[in-house]
């Protein structure tokens, strides 16, 4: 069977754009934030094998990074901020079978970000990671709402906020550390 198309009108960069940039997720970045990841998000679409478990470890990229010097330390350290906001916030669910997990992940990006320092908006990624990551998360999320048994183990799992609102809204009633019951 083949693969469904993704279409739309216009660019990946306005698709982006009008979801995470925008604001219509709910999120709120600044705007210097937003426009970097808009262009973040297409080039990675363009080339999927930047994030993509060909890319190797991500604590051994950011290791090389760190050892590089100059224009080339920068860079290095960007592919790595940006790998990891990447698959924060597209793709976390990618490393469920790793030994790593998505705080992890984070902190890298975030430390990756902070040893750039210029210009500005990469100490402002990697003051506001966590929220640059939950805003594309909600603008890629991609787990149907009729689907509440894999949104709840979802749930139950990483403990998201969001899958939290959407449960609540669909009905279900939450309680942190207690035992499922079934009735």
């Amino acid at each position: 069977m083949p693969e469904p198309e993704l279409r739309f009108a216009g660019t990946l960069e306005s698709f982006f754009y009008d979801r995470v940039a925008q604001g219509k997720t709910g999120s709120s970045l600044p705007t210097e934030v937003g426009a970097y990841v808009v262009h973040m998000l297409a080039d990675h679409v363009r080339r999927t094998s930047v994030a993509g478990r060909t890319a190797g470890p991500l604590a051994l990229q950011y290791l090389a990074a760190r050892e590089q010097q100059g224009a080339r330390r920068t860079q290095a350290l960007r592919a790595v901020g940006d790998r990891a906001l990447f698959i924060a916030g597209v793709v976390p669910h990618s490393i469920d079978r790793t030994p790593v997990d998505l705080r992890y992940v984070r902190s890298l990006g975030a430390s990756a970000y902070r040893q750039i320092g210029e210009p500005a908006v990469f100490r402002t990624l990697a003051v506001s990671f966590e929220a640059a990551a939950e805003a594309i998360s909600e603008a890629t999320d991609s787990c149907p709402d009729g689907d509440l048994l894999g949104l709840y183990e979802r749930w139950q799992k990483y403990g998201d906020r969001r899958d939290e609102q959407r449960l609540g809204a669909a009905g279900v009633v939450l309680v942190r550390g207690r035992r499922d019951v079934i009735q």
